[in-house]
């Protein structure tokens, strides 16, 4: 078993996503941060804020995603992805992890050729996880049609 607490080194391949789904109202927001300092969120209620690959074009919610870029200076990326580690993020997680009734926190990241893709289970690092994304997401208003 590897250790899942390292020292995060600057580096253009690491990259973490974090996905937040808020299930009254199916508010969704993704934050990606990847080691060069482009930050990319999105929000809204579509499939497609979660999954680029997504596919029900029928979904009434279909065209409700906004996306907005953010860059920051690369050496301010590692204190985040270092938090992390440091919190627990490579640590296994509970495969039936659905989150709270309210929300679900899931997490994917390449940090230092180590790998994760999970719902987070550990109620601390969702924690952790929901600041950065509160770090880069600032809603927006959405026009009624």
């Amino acid at each position: 078993m590897e250790n899942p607490y390292f020292t995060v080194e600057e580096s253009g391949l690491n990259w973490l996503e974090i996905n937040h789904v808020k299930k009254q109202g199916s508010l969704r927001v993704r934050v990606w941060v990847d080691g060069n300092g482009i930050v990319t969120v999105r929000e809204g209620k579509s499939p497609l804020v979660g999954n680029d690959f997504a596919t029900d074009v029928k979904d009434p919610k279909w065209a409700d995603v906004r996306e907005y870029r953010l860059n920051i200076p690369r050496e301010n990326v590692v204190p985040i992805f270092q938090m992390l580690v440091d919190h627990g993020l490579f640590e296994k997680q509970d495969k039936d992890a659905k989150g709270s009734e309210d929300e679900l926190v899931m997490a994917r990241a390449n940090i230092q050729h180590k790998t994760i893709s999970s719902a987070i289970s550990d109620p601390e690092l969702a924690e952790y996880l929901k600041n950065v994304v509160m770090m880069f997401y600032h809603p927006s208003p959405v026009r009624k049609r």
